[in-house]
């Protein structure tokens, strides 16, 4: 079998965090959009507790990736 090297993608994305950060906050952005156009509510946190977010009020931000 054949080593693999340092220089994959999958270390080169891992070893950028700010690349990292993108990817949660696209994969986050899909989601909430998802539950948005089918009506969905999601919950979210705040002081503490939990609250629900009613699909109409779900804010999708832009991604910059």
């Amino acid at each position: 079998m054949k080593p693999q090297k340092n220089d994959d993608r999958i270390t080169q994305i891992m070893n950028d965090p700010e690349r990292v950060r993108e990817i949660i906050q696209s994969s986050i952005n899909a989601a909430l959009l998802k539950h948005k156009q089918a009506g969905n509510p999601v919950c979210g946190w705040k002081n503490g507790e939990v609250f629900w977010v009613r699909a109409e009020n779900i804010i999708v931000k832009k991604n910059s990736a």
